[in-house]
C-alpha cells in the first residue's frame, strides 16, 4: 500500500501540472489507438502556414490580451486510473479573468461547489456556503500551458475537427515524463527533483512514462477551445496508473456570464 501510494503521489503530481496547464484503459500494454502518431515534420495543411509553436504561442496571448477572450465557460473531466479503481470528476463553470469564477464540480462522487469573486472565496458544504480559509490553487484554464512550448516543436497537425461548432486547427505531441519533468517550471514538480537521486525507481517510471497532449486551436479566432492530455505511468509488476484531463472552453465573451455579486452568497454563509 506504501508504495501504491508512492506511485499515485507521483501521477498527482504530473496530473497536476497538466491540468493546470488539462479513465478507462485497462492495465497492460497501452496504445493510443484514435491516431497515427508520426514524429515526423510535416507540412502544414492549406491555409495554415505556422508552425505548431507558433499556433500555441498566438492562443495563449490571446488568451491573455484579447478583450473578447476573457470570459468564457468551460466543462471537462478528470478520469483516473489506478490498478483496477477507477475515478471520475465532472467539472464545469464560468471564467472572468482579473474578477472571479465559478466551479460546479462532482469529485470522486462528492458534489463540490467554489467560488470566487475578487479576493473573496467560498466553498458549499453540502446545503451551506462557507467561506473558504486557504485558498486552492489559482484558477487559470491558460496556466502551465507555457511548459508545453519548448515540445511544440515535436507536435505534428493531425485532421481538422470542430469543437462545439467552432471549426479547429488540432496539433499533438508525445512525451515522457522525464522529459516534461526536464523543462517544466511548475512548482507542482519540486518534490519529485528533490527525491529524484535517492530514488531510482522514479527515474525509471518517468522515462518510461507516456505524456500525450492534445490542442483544438480555433481556426478564426485563433483560441483555445479544447485540451486533452493522457498520462501513463508503469507500474512495476502490477501494470499502469493512468489519467485522461480533457476540457472545452467555449461561448468566449458571452454576454450571459456574469459573477454573482458576494453579498448574494454571504447572506446565507454558515460561518
Amino acid at each position: 500500500m506504501r508504495k501504491q501510494n508512492k506511485w499515485a503521489a507521483l501521477l498527482g503530481a504530473l496530473c497536476a501540472a497538466a491540468l493546470l496547464g488539462g479513465c478507462t484503459y485497462e492495465s497492460g500494454p497501452k496504445e493510443f489507438g484514435s491516431t497515427n502518431f508520426n514524429t515526423t515534420p510535416q507540412a502544414p495543411p492549406e491555409g495554415l502556414t505556422e508552425s505548431p509553436r507558433e499556433w500555441l504561442e498566438v492562443a495563449l496571448e490571446k488568451g491573455r490580451t484579447d478583450p473578447e477572450a476573457q470570459k468564457y465557460w468551460y466543462k471537462g473531466h478528470v478520469k483516473n486510473q489506478i490498478l483496477a479503481r477507477s475515478v471520475t470528476s465532472m467539472f464545469n463553470g464560468a471564467v472572468i479573468n482579473e474578477k472571479g469564477y465559478n466551479v460546479d464540480a462532482r469529485i470522486a462522487a462528492q458534489p463540490y461547489q467554489y467560488y470566487r469573486i475578487d479576493n473573496k472565496h467560498f466553498i458549499r458544504a453540502k446545503d451551506y456556503w462557507v467561506t473558504a480559509r486557504d485558498e486552492p490553487l489559482a484558477f487559470d484554464v491558460l496556466a502551465g500551458f507555457e511548459d508545453w512550448l519548448p515540445f511544440m516543436d515535436q507536435a505534428v497537425q493531425i485532421e481538422d475537427d470542430k469543437v462545439y461548432g467552432t471549426e479547429t486547427a488540432t496539433f499533438q505531441l508525445r512525451i515522457t515524463g522525464a522529459e516534461w519533468l526536464a523543462k517544466s517550471q511548475s512548482p507542482l514538480f519540486e518534490p519529485l527533483r528533490q527525491q529524484l537521486g535517492e530514488r531510482p525507481d522514479l527515474e525509471y517510471i518517468l522515462r518510461e512514462s507516456t505524456i500525450k497532449t492534445t490542442f483544438w486551436i480555433g481556426k478564426e479566432d485563433r483560441l483555445i477551445h479544447q485540451y486533452e492530455t493522457w498520462i501513463i505511468l508503469p507500474l512495476p509488476a502490477a501494470g499502469t496508473l493512468d489519467q485522461q484531463v480533457l476540457f472545452q472552453l467555449y461561448k468566449y465573451d458571452d454576454p450571459g456570464i456574469e459573477i454573482k455579486d458576494p453579498a448574494e452568497v454571504e447572506r446565507y454563509l454558515l460561518y
